[in-house]
C-alpha cells in the first residue's frame, strides 16, 4: 500500500516547516518530511531555504543568523494559506524531535547541504535523534547532496537514506545502490514507470515529491510508487476516499 508523507508538514494549511504544520499533519500521514540547516551558532533549525527571505519577515542567510536572531522572525509572515499570515517561529530541530518522538510517524529529515555544506550537520542531526530516543526504523535521511548520504551511511549504517533529485537521472536505482541508500526521492514530474520497475527490481523504494493535485497522486499510484510526499495529505486522501 502506498504511504503518505507530509511535505514540510501540512504546508498548504499552515506555514511550512513550522510546529503548527508538522503537528497538523500527524493524524493523516505515515511520515513527515522537513528540512534542517545550521544557524550561525551551530543549532539545527527547520527551514527550507538557505535564506529567510521567502518565508519570514526577515532577510539574510540562515547560516549568518544566530538562533536568537532567527527566533525573532515571524515564520508565518508570508504564508498564503486561507487563514492569511500566521504568527509563528522557525523551530529548532530539538523542538520538532520533541513533538514527533512520542508519535509513530516516520521522520524524513532532509539535510540541506546541497548549497551550503554545513560541516557536521549529519552527525549533529543523528545525535539529536538519538537524544530523543527515536528508533532507527523511524528515520529516513535524504539529501540532494549525495555526499551527505554517504556520510550518514558511514556514521550509522542502520539509518535509512534516500537520494533526492529534481531532474531525470540515469539509472537512479544504481546510484542509490552504490551509496547504500534504500530509496530514491524524485520530483514526481521526472519519474517514469521504467524508473519504478527498475528501482523495485533493485530493492529500492520510490517516494515522489510533490504531486500538486489529486489527479497527480492517482497517476503516481498507477505508476506503483511506494509513497507520495505532498503539501496537503488530508485533502488529497479525502478526495481519493483513502482513510
Amino acid at each position: 500500500m502506498m504511504r503518505w508523507f507530509a511535505h514540510r508538514g501540512a504546508s498548504d494549511q499552515f506555514p511550512e516547516n513550522t510546529l503548527e504544520a508538522i503537528e497538523a499533519a500527524i493524524p493523516f500521514v505515515d511520515g513527515i518530511e522537513f528540512d534542517v540547516h545550521f544557524s550561525r551558532d551551530g543549532v539545527g533549525v527547520i527551514i527550507h531555504d538557505e535564506t529567510v527571505n521567502r518565508t519570514t519577515d526577515g532577510t539574510g542567510r540562515v547560516v549568518d543568523l544566530t538562533l536568537a536572531e532567527l527566533k525573532q522572525l515571524n515564520a508565518g509572515a508570508r504564508f498564503k494559506g486561507s487563514g492569511g499570515p500566521v504568527r509563528t517561529t522557525i523551530p529548532t530541530l530539538d523542538e520538532v524531535l520533541a513533538l514527533l518522538a512520542p508519535t509513530s510517524v516516520i521522520l524524513n529529515i532532509e539535510l540541506k547541504t546541497d548549497t551550503i555544506r554545513y560541516p557536521g550537520l549529519e552527525a549533529y542531526t543523528l545525535e539529536r535523534c538519538r537524544a530523543y530516543g527515536i528508533a532507527s526504523d523511524r528515520l529516513i535521511f535524504s539529501s540532494f547532496n549525495h555526499y551527505s548520504i554517504a556520510t550518514v551511511r558511514e556514521l550509522d549504517p542502520a539509518i535509512e537514506t534516500a537520494i533526492l533529485f529534481p531532474y531525470p537521472l540515469y539509472h537512479p536505482e544504481q546510484q542509490a545502490k552504490q551509496l547504500g541508500a534504500k530509496a530514491i526521492h524524485p520530483d514526481y514530474r521526472r519519474v517514469t514507470r521504467d524508473d519504478v520497475i527498475l528501482a523495485h527490481q533493485a530493492g529500492i523504494e520510490v517516494r515522489v515529491y510533490t504531486p500538486k493535485t489529486a489527479a497527480d497522486v492517482k497517476q503516481m499510484m498507477a505508476l506503483g510508487v511506494d509513497a507520495v510526499i505532498v503539501n496537503d495529505p488530508k485533502t488529497f486522501k479525502a478526495s481519493l476516499s483513502i482513510h
